[in-house]
C-alpha cells in the first residue's frame, strides 16, 4: 500500500513538470502614451508606419509578446495632426482589419469612457485567427491584436484576459504595473 502510494505521488509530481511552460503575465503601463494593458513573457518595443488612404502616413509604436504560438500585440498610431476625423481615422482602421476575411464577430466596444470596436476575423486560406479591438484616445489610433494560428486555440481565454485588460485612466492601472518604455 505503501509503495503504491508513493508510485502515485511521484507520477503527480512528474506530471507537473510535464506541463508546458507558460509566460508569467505581467501588467504593464505607457504613461506617455495613456494606456494600461497586461501581456505575457517578455515585451519587445519597435516603431513602425502605419498607412491608410485617409490617414496617410504616421508613425507607430509597437509593443509585441507571445504565448503558446499566439502573438500579442499594442499598436499605437500617432495621429495628434489629423485627430479631428478620429472617427473616420478609427473606421479606416477597422476596415483595413477585417477587409477580404471572414468576419466571426464585430460589436463596439467599451473601456473607460473610451468607445471602440472589437472585431474577430478568421485569416484567408486557413491562415489562423484574429482578435483585435481599436481605440482613439488623445489623438492616438490604439490597436490591440491577438493573432492565433490555424489549429491553435481559439477558445483561450488570455484572448479577452488580455483585450479587456486595457485601461485608459492611471488610476485604473494595477498598483505594480511595468513601465512600457518607448522605443529607440
Amino acid at each position: 500500500m505503501r509503495l503504491t502510494s508513493w508510485v502515485i505521488m511521484a507520477g503527480i509530481v512528474l506530471a507537473g513538470f510535464a506541463q508546458p511552460a507558460h509566460a508569467a503575465w505581467e501588467y504593464y503601463i505607457s504613461h506617455p502614451l495613456n494606456f494600461s494593458v497586461a501581456m505575457p513573457g517578455e515585451v519587445t518595443a519597435s516603431r513602425g508606419t502605419y498607412e491608410a488612404i485617409v490617414a496617410g502616413a504616421q508613425g507607430t509604436i509597437v509593443y509585441s509578446s507571445s504565448e503558446d504560438g499566439i502573438q500579442y500585440r499594442i499598436t499605437v498610431v500617432d495621429m495628434r495632426e489629423i485627430q479631428n476625423k478620429a472617427a473616420t481615422l478609427l473606421g479606416e482602421a477597422v476596415y483595413n482589419f477585417q477587409d477580404g476575411k471572414n468576419i466571426v464577430m464585430d460589436i463596439y466596444a467599451r473601456a473607460d469612457r473610451r468607445f471602440g470596436r472589437k472585431l474577430t476575423v478568421e485569416m484567408p486560406n486557413d491562415g489562423g485567427r484574429e482578435t483585435a479591438e481599436y481605440y482613439f484616445n488623445n489623438g492616438r489610433l490604439l490597436e490591440l491584436r491577438v493573432t492565433i494560428p490555424p489549429g491553435g486555440d481559439y477558445g483561450s481565454p488570455n484572448i479577452a484576459r488580455f483585450i479587456d485588460s486595457v485601461a485608459f485612466f492611471p488610476d485604473m492601472a494595477n498598483q505594480d504595473s511595468i513601465e512600457l518604455t518607448l522605443p529607440e
